[in-house]
C-alpha cells in the first residue's frame, strides 16, 4: 500500500509472508496453502493453529524486524514476498530478484483496499473473497458510524490502549489504534504520542487517567510469543497508582479479543474490533449487537471455521479480567 510498482507472475503459487498480521489475510483469501515461509511466533497463537493447522509445518524465516536469511528464502523459490512495509524494506528482495509487494495497511481507511490488493496479487477466488470482505467491513463501519454520528464530544470516554507491560507501551495519534478508538466513539488520551508501540512512563498513564483502559493480548509477532492480556493486567496491578486510575475504579478495564491475531491491529479481524470497541464504549447504543454471534458468523463466512463455545470464550477472553 506504499505505491511501489513491481512485476509478479500471473499465477502465484508460492508466498513468503514477512508481515505477521498479513498471514491471517493470506489464510482468509484461500492462499494459506501457498505459504512457504512465515514470521516468527505467528504459530504461537492458539486459535490460528486450530483454524489453519498447516501453519505448524511452515518455516519461520522472518525474525524480529522482518530480518531474513536471504539464502534460505531463495531456496524456497517464492513467487512473491508480502512485505511488512514499503520503501527500503523491499530493496533486499528486489535486489535478490524476488517480486515484493507491500500489502500492509496503517490506517483503518486502508484496510479494505489492502485486502483487495492482496486478492488481485493472489488471483483466482481470492479476488471474490476480498470483495466480499470489503463489502462486509464497509457495511459494519457504516453501521457504527451512523449510530455514533450525533454523539456529543462530552459523551465520548477517554481511552488508553496498552499494548504491553512492562514497560507501558501504547499506540498514539495517527496509528491504526487511534483510528478505531475514534471510530468506536472514544477519545484517545495518547493521541499526543505519535506512532505505534511507543514506550511511556507509568507517571504518564496516571496523568492521562482515562475513563477506559483496553489491554491488548500481546505477542504473535516476530518479537514476542503470544501471551494473554490478563498477564499484562496482572503485572500492571502491581504498579503504584494503578488502583487509583478512574478506569480501574469504575471496572472499565477491558481485555481486547484475540482470534487468529489480536483484533486491534493490522488484520482482517479489525472488522470485528470496531464492533466490539463500539459496544464496550457505548453499550446502550449497540444493545442489538451480539459480539459472540457476530464472531461466530465472521469465522464461518470468511474462514469456513465453526467456532465452539470454548473457542469464543478464548477469543473474547471470557472469565478473564
Amino acid at each position: 500500500m506504499s505505491g511501489e510498482k513491481t512485476t509478479i507472475p500471473l499465477k502465484v503459487d508460492r508466498i513468503a509472508e514477512q508481515f505477521p498480521a498479513h498471514t491471517v489475510t493470506d489464510i482468509m483469501l484461500g492462499a494459506g496453502d501457498k505459504l512457504v515461509a512465515i514470521p516468527q511466533n505467528v504459530k504461537t497463537i492458539p486459535f490460528l493453529r486450530k483454524v489453519f493447522p498447516g501453519v505448524n509445518d511452515l518455516p519461520e524465516l522472518f525474525r524480529n524486524g522482518g530480518k531474513v536469511n536471504m539464502e534460505e528464502l531463495l531456496k524456497l523459490k517464492p513467487d512473491v514476498v508480502s512485505t511488512i512495509s514499503g520503501g527500503d524494506t523491499m530493496t533486499p528482495f528486489t535486489q535478490a530478484g524476488l517480486p515484493a509487494v507491500n500489502m500492509a495497511f496503517d490506517t483503518f481507511p486502508q484496510l479494505a483496499p489492502s485486502i483487495q490488493l492482496a486478492g488481485r496479487v493472489y488471483g483466482g477466488t481470492a479476488v471474490t473473497k476480498a470483495k466480499e470482505y470489503a463489502d462486509y467491513v464497509n457495511a459494519k463501519l457504516a453501521m457504527v458510524q451512523s449510530r455514533l454520528a450525533k454523539l456529543p464530544e462530552t459523551d465520548k470516554p477517554s481511552v488508553v490502549h496498552i499494548a504491553s507491560y512492562p514497560p507501558v507501551v501504547v499506540d498514539g495519534g495517527k496509528s491504526l489504534i487511534d483510528g478505531w478508538i475514534k471510530i468506536a466513539g472514544g477519545t484517545d488520551s495518547a493521541s499526543g504520542v505519535k506512532g505505534t508501540h511507543v514506550t511511556v512512563s507509568m507517571e504518564q498513564l496516571l496523568q492521562w487517567n482515562p475513563d477506559v483502559l483496553i489491554i491488548e493480548t500481546p505477542g504473535g509477532d516476530q518479537g514476542l510469543a503470544a501471551n494473554s492480556a490478563q498477564s499484562v493486567v496482572d503485572n500492571l496491578a502491581k504498579s503504584p497508582g494503578w488502583a487509583d486510575l478512574k478506569a480501574v475504579k469504575a471496572n472499565r478495564v477491558y481485555l481486547n479479543p484475540q482470534g487468529l491475531y489480536p483484533w486491534d491491529r493490522f488484520g482482517p479481524e479489525e472488522a470485528l474490533q470496531i464492533q466490539w470497541a463500539a459496544k464496550v464504549l457505548h453499550p446502550d447504543l449497540f444493545t442489538d449487537v451480539d459480539i459472540r454471534s457476530e464472531t461466530r458468523s465472521f469465522y464461518q463466512k470468511f474462514f469456513n471455521y465453526h467456532t465452539t463455545e470454548a473457542d469464543l470464550d478464548q477469543i473474547l477472553q471470557v472469565g478473564s479480567k
